[in-house]
């Protein structure tokens, strides 16, 4: 290769466009997004799951 020689790369390709329903950075006024939602409390089901396989796990190291 020659010092004054620059090499070509080809383009790199072109990604597919994503999928229908797909969020993307463009603002799209058909679709304005409420980001000022409410949050809404969903109760203690996730802590009394918890405790429930931490007292099965307990329960199964003991029997076996």
């Amino acid at each position: 290769m020659n010092s004054g020689q620059s090499t070509v790369y080809p383009p790199p390709p072109i990604a597919p466009p994503p999928p229908v329903g797909y969020p993307t950075n463009q603002e799209n006024p058909q679709y304005p997004q409420n980001l000022a939602g409410e949050t809404k409390s969903r109760g203690d089901g996730f802590w009394k799951g918890c405790c429930a396989a931490i007292c099965c796990c307990c329960v199964l190291d003991a029997c076996f």
